[in-house]
């Protein structure tokens, strides 16, 4: 849907005021009379709905107006022509992919031209690109003289594949933009899954029931049967979402009615299955087991809670296989933002995915890597400390069970005295009034009770903000019986009772908008770069067993005693114990121990061999690292730029070969 200019006149207006503006006023402004008011903020509210975004607020007697919220999200579409004139080669490639899926309409050459206002020779590019992005799903392309285009193949695959891109195109186009969706049913469709979502007080995230809605006005009039008997169908009769898809959805036939219940199932990971003995469960389970072993090894940081983590981690890789099964690709939306926030952790838990890839029964995309990456950097936490009074934070995220994991261990870890209540919903609020301090949220809300909104994953200013609340108003220190309760404490000695409630909401206010009063710092971790030095690299042309490459390869961190020989035989009862673990693609190994078995301080040495070091009679490498580090974290950093040398970039031949000041010009480069 494109906006005429008196509509998005009324849309600029109302995005420069900052409170409400009055119907006089908005006439006065935009010369128009009281009747096209109402009509240009109906169609601006269609509008919105299309791109997921709350109508215009009217508030009685004072006028209308948009949330600071609903301004930048506006801000983010309106720039976008609303037309798939627009759409990059890429995006026009994705709306094909939708629009052959099931197609209403017979699709020929000639309808492509006119919808994207391209030439024939870009059609046939964009056709022959759709060939090649689909084949990966065994969906083929077809033509014939009579139909036009199509395309044919496994229903879920094609499920997949239409779910995936109408994704991608609605964070572009709104619906009522995109020519072959029937908005009035698409709407239709959005609200019964909305009022599922209320009934269930759960808040499923809003994009993706409009974009199964979308999914669902495509797809719901044709007859297909879908093969379910690759699902354990008793785990899903049993649920709540079932029970309520079939009474809003009675006029789908029950495979769609299932279908669509593994869609909502998908927002709320924890209702999903039972945990049961089937030789599926257990394969499962053990894989949850087997990774959390090789990360402790491979990062000797010992976890604690571990259980938990098995757990969890076996919940998420039952969804997802059930979600292989049924061709239902998920793409995590805070894909990137887990590899900026947590690069080192996912670099290491890529590494050792996999290796070990051939246990997953399904397949090991970057998006489930980020996925894991999340439980495991979810689950680290700092210990309490007695020097500090609990402060009850609840935080409130209705992206999924592995998003709202990662940020309650993230809210607790920036202070020990940090204690996350509930992960919760916002409809859920109301039963913790009285047992918080405040709220953490992903999304706005409307409470009386403080709260602040952050990202799913924290950035540095949103860990500010949940210092700043910390100082303002609860109970931080706590010393010889006596509370101390932080800037507010203070403030009440100068500021009258009547006041003061109003001087808390203006700042909680300030906050919200994205201030803050206190600042956070980021700790840098060492590169490899800046501690590998020449001295501590050892070149040797010999064959040589493993155990003496190691204990060679420790030489120069003994010397310099950042390691004693404890730690060197440390590591050699770990290889014995757990086998050739260390050794990463059969490329280059790490050994290293346990801070306590004697690591002094962060330091790394390499030894290089023209001849391999063999572990066993397959295993054999030519780059043996040897890591130490006191600090159980501190080596993350170090750990994963090493493992960076498995990596096809980098040319291991010609730092083999090479002498060693072309090796460390090397190493300054690879890590630049």
């Amino acid at each position: 849907m494109k906006l005429e200019k008196s509509q998005k006149d009324l849309l600029y207006l109302l995005l420069k005021q900052e409170e409400e503006t009055s119907l006089t006023k908005i006439q006065s402004e935009l010369h128009i009379s009281r009747r096209t008011v109402y009509y240009n903020v109906n169609k601006l509210n269609d509008f919105l709905f299309g791109f997921g975004i709350n109508p215009v607020n009217n508030r009685r007697g004072e006028g209308y107006y948009l949330t600071e919220e609903q301004k930048k999200v506006i801000q983010e579409v309106i720039e976008i022509e609303q037309s798939v004139y627009n759409l990059t080669p890429d995006e026009r490639v994705q709306y094909l992919v939708c629009w052959l899926m099931y197609p209403k309409e017979k699709v020929f050459i000639e309808d492509i031209i006119v919808a994207f206002d391209i030439s024939r020779n870009s059609v046939f590019n964009d056709l022959k690109v759709v060939k090649s992005a689909i084949e990966k799903y065994d969906l083929s392309l077809e033509f014939d003289l009579k139909n036009g285009y199509s395309i044919a193949g496994q229903v879920f695959g094609k499920r997949a594949l239409l779910l995936y891109y109408l994704k991608i195109l609605l964070k572009k186009l709104s619906y009522k933009s995109i020519d072959f969706l029937n908005a009035i049913e698409v709407e239709d469709f959005y609200a019964r899954l909305q009022r599922i979502s209320l009934n269930m007080r759960n808040e499923y995230d809003g994009f993706n029931l409009l974009a199964i809605a979308c999914v669902l006005n495509i797809v719901h009039f044709v007859d297909e049967r879908f093969d379910f008997s690759i699902l354990e169908l008793r785990d899903l009769e049993n649920t709540d979402e079932l029970r309520m898809i079939d009474q809003y959805f009675e006029d789908l036939n029950v495979h769609e009615r299932l279908y669509l219940t593994i869609h909502l199932l998908g927002s709320k990971a924890s209702s999903v299955i039972h945990i049961e003995n089937g030789q599926k469960d257990i394969q499962l389970f053990e894989l949850a087991q087997h990774l959390v072993e090789l990360f402790e090894r491979q990062t000797l940081i010992e976890l604690s809670e571990k259980n938990e983590l098995v757990n969890s981690l076996y919940m998420h890789f039952k969804l997802s296989m059930y979600y292989y099964q049924l061709s239902i690709q998920i793409s995590n939306i805070l894909l990137e933002a887990v590899k900026i926030n947590y690069e080192s952790l996912y670099q290491l838990i890529k590494s050792i995915c996999e290796s070990i890839q051939d246990e997953f029964p399904f397949i090991l995309t970057d998006s489930e890597i980020s996925y894991i990456t999340m439980h495991f950097g979810g689950h680290q936490r700092k210990m309490r400390s007695k020097y500090y009074a609990p402060i009850r934070v609840l935080v409130v995220c209705p992206s999924g069970i592995s998003t709202s994991t990662l940020l309650k261990k993230e809210v607790e870890d920036l202070y020990a005295n940090v204690t996350v209540v509930a992960a919760t919903t916002a409809n859920n609020i109301y039963q913790y009034d009285g047992e918080i301090d405040f709220i953490v949220s992903t999304i706005d809300l409307d409470t009386n009770i403080p709260w602040i909104k952050v990202n799913a994953i924290l950035e540095k200013e949103d860990k500010a903000k949940i210092a700043s609340m910390i100082s303002m108003n609860v109970e931080t220190y706590q010393l010889n019986g006596e509370n101390l309760n932080g800037l507010f404490s203070i403030l009440g000695k100068y500021v009258n009772e009547g006041q003061m409630e109003n001087l808390r909401r203006d700042i909680y206010e300030y906050f919200r908008n994205g201030h803050y009063v206190v600042e956070t710092k980021e700790n840098d971790q060492l590169r490899l770069k800046d501690i590998l030095t020449i001295d501590n690299v050892i070149r040797v042309n010999k064959n040589i067993v493993w155990k003496e490459a190691i204990r060679i390869a420790s030489e120069p961190l003994l010397i310099t005693k950042s390691i004693t020989s404890k730690y060197v035989q440390a590591m050699i009862d770990l290889v014995e114990e757990h086998g050739a673990y260390i050794v990463l693609k059969n490329k280059i190994a790490i050994a290293h121990a346990k801070p306590e078995e004697g690591a002094n301080r962060l330091n790394v040495s390499l030894l290089i061999n023209r001849k391999k070091i063999y572990f066993d009679e397959k295993i054999g490498v030519h780059f043996l690292f040897v890591l130490s580090s006191p600090n159980p974290k501190a080596h993350l950093q170090i750990l994963k730029d090493i493992s960076f040398w498995t990596d096809e970039e980098v040319d291991l031949k010609t730092l083999l070969n090479g002498d060693i000041n072309e090796l460390m010009n090397c190493v300054r480069k690879i890590y630049q």
